[in-house]
């Protein structure tokens, strides 16, 4: 019951706090499908396919309750691109964190780290996750 409450919680903080992507500034990227995002949209950087990266907030559209952090990219024309889910990015809303600057990159998973603690312990109570095993791991 707590974990739904705190992933409720979460996605309304998301939608007021964050800029939402538009689907029409996606285009299909590569489907890797792994649960190396953060690796995915370096690499992609790295091979000179992409622009920058994002980190990001992606909520299934049919599920608020499946809350992710996530990595995408950005295009040289400014168009957004997910190399990990491919054409799946049609069943996901995009909220933007923040870019990630190309010094990161070798951080890029203490970022993804920093970001999941802060949303859970700004959106639940410690005891409560004590208490109801609610792990900091939810997204």
């Amino acid at each position: 019951m707590y974990l739904k409450k705190t992933l409720k919680r979460i996605n309304q903080y998301v939608i007021a706090n964050y800029k939402k992507i538009d689907n029409d500034k996606f285009i299909m990227g590569d489907i890797n499908y792994t649960y190396k995002c953060h690796l995915n949209a370096v690499q992609s950087v790295k091979l000179g396919r992409a622009d920058k990266v994002f980190a990001c907030i992606a909520i299934d559209k049919n599920d608020s309750n499946s809350i992710v952090i996530h990595f995408i990219n950005q295009l040289f024309d400014g168009k957004y691109q997910d190399n990990t889910w491919g054409w799946l990015y049609e069943f996901y809303d995009y909220y933007l964190i923040r870019e990630v600057d190309e010094s990161e990159y070798g951080d890029i998973g203490e970022i993804l780290n920093s970001v999941r603690e802060t949303l859970v312990k700004s959106n639940s109570s410690g005891l409560l996750r004590k208490l109801c095993r609610v792990k900091l791991s939810i997204i």
